[in-house]
């Protein structure tokens, strides 16, 4: 299962609810991300399948791979991961003719 990243949109504030996402060109790189959040992980994260608050320079980095303008002033903004491959796409075993797809 390919991966598809999203940029989640929220008001700003703890308190704030979200408003939508953003896509996320699929021409973006995991290694690419990697190394642009390497600093922020706790637990080593090479699929790039969790989440990750957006700050005023990774806006900047990510801007590129988004078409719409980030309004950092009013929202809050985080990468997100749809599509987490299976443990069988992660070890690079093709999946089952009978195995859920979304599995």
């Amino acid at each position: 299962m390919q991966i598809k990243r999203a940029i989640e949109v929220w008001e700003k504030g703890m308190n704030g609810a979200l408003t939508g996402q953003l896509p996320v060109a699929e021409t973006i790189s995991s290694i690419w991300l990697l190394q642009l959040f390497a600093a922020e992980q706790q637990r080593p994260d090479p699929d790039m399948v969790l989440s990750y608050f957006l700050n005023p320079d990774k806006l900047v980095a990510l801007q590129p791979y988004v078409a719409q303008q980030f309004d950092a002033s009013q929202y809050d903004y985080i990468l997100t991961a749809y599509g987490v491959p299976s443990e069988r796409a992660q070890a690079g075993m093709p999946a089952a003719a009978d195995e859920d797809p979304y599995d």
